[in-house]
């Protein structure tokens, strides 16, 4: 009698005794070559049974038996077609909503910027019980600036040069806010006003009243657009243009 051998590995099911094994397995597998042992007697399932495979068989097309060709196919070019055009709809369906998604947070940060620069600045006038002044420029394309200084004097918010006597200081350092600090400056569209106003000592107000200044801001592509308002009793306020161009949770300008 031929040796049965015994092949255990991944492919075969549990105790299963064949003559040889196909190419494609070898070194994957176990083999227990048996003297005058029949191949699936109970006592070669006897000896083995107690051998699990690594995992379930693979289903194997009965024609291609023996060739170790696999009935799992991928994908066929219909499918992907098919796929291909799903994604292409859903993604045209949510640009729009992702850009105008964008253009509203570009607005709303550079507005809450400035405005929380000009807020702070008050709030230093009152600390330090003594005037500041605020001095704002905006110049051709993107460029803009807006600095402050001790007294009532204003100073110039382009210069970076600490020791120019018109530099813009606060317990010199400097201090400024201008295009290079904004992730996207040119949402600055104007501002409005005779470029300079002074906080008064003790109640952080304009010492002149007729100072009041509005920065505008606007999305690039005109959709959004809010104003930094400072008023004449020194409250910054961040309001919607209008009702056309209203950002979602800012009120109107009154």
């Amino acid at each position: 009698m031929d040796p049965c051998v015994f092949v255990f590995c991944r492919h075969f099911d549990r105790g299963q005794g064949v003559k040889s094994a196909h190419p494609a397995l070898r070194g994957k597998c176990m083999y227990f070559a048996i003297p005058h042992v029949k191949c699936g007697g109970a006592l070669a399932r006897s000896l083995f049974g107690f051998l699990q495979p690594a995992q379930a068989p693979i289903k194997r097309d009965s024609s291609n038996a023996g060739n170790g060709i696999s009935t799992h196919r991928g994908f066929t070019l219909i499918e992907l077609m098919i796929t291909i055009s799903i994604v292409a709809i859903i993604t045209s369906l949510a640009l729009p909503s992702y850009q105008t998604s964008l253009e509203k947070r570009q607005i709303t940060s550079g507005a809450v910027q400035v405005g929380a620069f000009l807020s702070a600045v008050q709030i230093e006038s009152i600390r330090r019980n003594d005037s500041i002044a605020v001095t704002y420029s905006h110049f051709a394309g993107d460029s803009w600036c807006v600095g402050n200084t001790i007294g009532t004097t204003a100073c110039d918010c382009t210069i970076t040069d600490i020791s120019n006597v018109n530099a813009c200081l606060i317990g010199g350092k400097l201090s400024v806010i201008s295009d290079d600090d904004l992730s996207h400056p040119e949402v600055m569209n104007s501002m409005t006003g005779d470029g300079s106003f002074v906080y008064d000592t003790a109640r952080g107000v304009m010492l002149d009243h007729a100072d009041q200044a509005t920065f505008h801001f606007q999305s690039s592509a005109g959709t959004y657009a809010l104003n930094v308002e400072i008023t004449a009793i020194g409250r910054v306020k961040i309001c919607s243009k209008d009702s056309t161009t209203q950002v979602p949770g800012f009120a109107l300008c009154s």
